[in-house]
């Protein structure tokens, strides 16, 4: 049980970094040089809704929640509206 949800975590991870394009850092063209420090050409922060994501995988590893995809499901939404949603229930 514990290797499904270690593999379930890196697989989420991956996904979350892929798709914030965090995962290759380059240096930038101010770094082309070999200078030291960090890329000038950083990402931007990530969602909001990624904290919410992790947060739902700490409490899925925790055993408060039952059902993961669920929650990352409702955490991630699918860019509509919610407001929308709120009205048809």
């Amino acid at each position: 049980m514990n290797a499904i949800r270690t593999t379930l975590i890196v697989a989420l991870a991956a996904v979350v970094l892929i798709g914030t394009g965090a995962v290759a850092a380059t240096p930038g063209p101010d770094n082309a040089s070999g200078g030291a420090g960090p890329p000038s050409d950083l990402p931007g922060p990530v969602p909001d809704f990624v904290g919410d994501i992790l947060s739902s995988v700490n409490d899925f590893l925790g055993g408060g929640v039952d059902d993961l995809g669920e929650n990352v499901s409702d955490d991630a939404g699918d860019g509509a509206d919610e407001s929308a949603d709120e009205e048809e229930a």
